[in-house]
């Protein structure tokens, strides 16, 4: 709302609609296992590490960043790990506009995005903004106030949930970068590629 009013109040008019897509992500794992293996004697304390702990300790100089971000991501799907890549999502959608007094401003429309709704929900699944909420008074002749621009909030929904992946693998790299780094690598492979470079005469 503080975006959507700094837009709203202070452009003198010119931004009539903020529209504000709100993600709220929940990281927190549920109480789970993360995939321990615990063998059936209860003896080898190796295999009650999770799996995640595994491929932490395995990472050593000959780790290549793009592989462990994969190995990553393969637990990820697998609820394998402490803490998501992906935490539980929430996403709303708020459409605003300055009030009458150009005092504050007030919601026009507000839904929900994600989780996606039961089919049955009675919530609307699009919103409309007419030109005259577009434009105020001044219309263009070849338009009509009540004309309306139509979106369909499932089409977003798609949108945003066809974005996720590539938000997974971008975090899952992100991470296996720190890993390798808190393992002490992460100057050395990068020495390695400069050597490379200077190998093949160039740098």
């Amino acid at each position: 709302m503080d975006d959507a009013r700094l837009w709203l109040l202070n452009t003198r008019g010119q931004t009539k609609i903020v529209i504000v897509l709100c993600f709220i992500e929940n990281h927190m794992r549920k109480e789970t296992d993360l995939g321990s293996d615990v063998s059936e004697d209860g003896i080898a304390n190796e295999r009650r590490k999770t799996d995640e702990q595994i491929l932490i300790e395995s990472i050593d100089e000959s780790t290549k960043q793009d592989d462990l971000a994969d190995k990553l991501t393969d637990l990820n799907r697998q609820d394998k790990l402490q803490t998501p890549l992906i935490g539980e999502l929430a996403a709303s959608l708020h459409v605003y506009c300055a009030s009458e007094d150009t005092k504050d401003i007030s919601e026009l429309f507000a839904a929900t995005i994600l989780p996606p709704l039961p089919a049955n929900s009675e919530e609307a699944r699009e919103f409309q903004i007419t030109m005259q909420d577009i434009f105020g008074k001044n219309i263009p002749a070849e338009l009509k106030a009540k004309d309306a621009i139509i979106f369909s909030l499932p089409v977003l929904e798609e949108l945003v949930t066809q974005s996720l992946p590539d938000t997974e693998w971008y975090r899952a790299n992100r991470r296996a970068e720190k890993l390798m780094k808190e393992a002490g690598i992460w100057e050395e492979c990068e020495t390695f590629t400069q050597h490379k470079r200077r190998r093949k005469g160039g740098d």
